[in-house]
């Protein structure tokens, strides 16, 4: 099926704001995984640079990890930057996600086990191509992890299932 990279920009948001239960004015751009256009214009640009898109992708998600790294889903891929690297997914080799590597999280400064469900920390979390690889990615725990495993799963079905139209 050929779809436009707008079309499935608005897929990629609506699948997002059905996790939030929400209406996009009623995202600021502030939450860990929110809609790139609600980003401040400062913060768009400059990560637009970083991204190298091609012609008409179009970035549209955008899950913050630290202040220097976070995973942008555009139309065609994943794209996680960091300081020193990029690394990328196209989702035509994307299988699913593997989820996070431990249900529980080790906090030494409390000696005490965290879910990680609780907001507010980091896991490794597996994404699985179609070639066997499992790559693992340190994401945020709690409503921003979950709420990227469970929009970006959809990502498979953009690979499988759509042409961009250029």
């Amino acid at each position: 099926m050929k779809k436009s990279a707008e079309n499935i920009k608005k897929q990629l948001e609506f699948w997002l704001l059905n996790y939030y239960c929400k209406e996009n004015h009623e995202l600021s751009g502030k939450e860990l995984f929110t809609i790139f256009d609600l980003l401040n214009q400062k913060e768009k640009i400059e990560i637009i640079n970083l991204l190298k898109l091609r012609e008409n992708e179009l970035p549209v998600l955008y899950l913050k990890i630290s202040e220097k790294k976070f995973i942008i889903n555009t139309t065609e891929r994943f794209i996680k930057l960091t300081n020193q690297e990029t690394e990328e997914i196209e989702y035509k080799n994307f299988s699913k996600h593997e989820g996070f590597d431990r249900f529980i999280i080790k906090k030494r400064l409390f000696r005490r086990n965290i879910n990680v469900k609780t907001d507010g920390f980091l896991s490794p979390f597996k994404v699985k191509l179609k070639n066997g690889e499992i790559l693992e990615w340190e994401i945020p725990t709690g409503t921003a992890g979950f709420g990227f495993w469970s929009v970006t799963k959809k990502c498979e079905l953009i690979g499988r299932k759509y042409e961009v139209i250029k």
